[in-house]
C-alpha cells in the first residue's frame, strides 16, 4: 500500500503541485483537470487534439490538460465497448452483435453497409457522451476547484479568502 501511495503522489500529485507552483491559478487548474477528464473519454480518436483545441480556445494549461487526457486514457478504451453498444442500441444498428469474425464477414460483403452504420453508430456514443461529459465536467470541476484551492494555500500560506467562492 505504501509503494502505491508513493506512485500516486509521484505520478499524480507531484505534477499537480508543481503546475500550482508556477502560478496557475485553482481555478485554471480545476477547469484543465475537468476538460482532460471529459475529452480523454471521447469515445473517439483524437483526445489529445481536441484538449489542444480546448487549452487554447479556453485558455486552460495545454500541460494540465494533457497529463490528466493521457491518464484517463485507459478508461478511455474501457468505455469504448459500452459507448458504441448504447450508440448501436440507439440507433438500432447490428454493428457491435456477434463475433470478431462476424463483424469480419459483414465487412466483406457489405463495406459500405457497415461503414454507414457503424459511423451512424459513431455518432449516437458521441452524442452520449456529450449527455454524459456535461454534468461530469461540472461535477468533476465543483470537486476539483477546492482540493486545487486547498493544495495552494498549503503550498503559498496565503490567506484563504483568496482562493474562497
Amino acid at each position: 500500500m505504501k509503494a502505491f501511495a508513493g506512485l500516486f503522489n509521484k505520478w499524480v500529485i507531484n505534477p499537480f503541485n508543481r503546475f500550482l507552483k508556477t502560478g496557475l491559478s485553482p481555478e485554471k487548474l480545476a477547469q484543465s483537470f475537468s476538460f482532460g477528464v471529459i475529452l480523454g473519454l471521447m469515445p473517439l480518436p483524437g483526445s489529445s487534439l481536441t484538449c489542444t483545441i480546448a487549452s487554447f480556445l479556453f485558455r486552460l494549461n495545454f500541460g494540465a490538460i494533457q497529463l490528466i487526457n493521457y491518464m484517463v486514457a485507459p478508461l478511455q478504451l474501457v468505455l469504448l465497448i459500452p459507448f458504441y453498444k448504447a450508440g448501436a442500441a440507439i440507433t438500432g444498428s447490428e454493428v457491435m452483435k456477434g463475433t470478431l469474425n462476424d463483424i469480419t464477414e459483414r465487412f466483406k460483403s457489405d463495406l459500405w453497409g457497415m461503414l454507414y452504420e457503424l459511423g451512424s453508430t459513431a455518432v449516437a456514443a458521441v452524442a452520449l457522451w456529450v449527455v454524459i461529459s456535461v454534468p461530469l465536467g461540472i461535477v468533476l470541476y465543483r470537486i476539483t476547484l477546492p482540493v486545487f484551492r486547498k493544495i495552494a494555500l498549503r503550498q503559498n500560506g496565503d490567506n484563504p479568502a483568496k482562493y474562497a467562492d
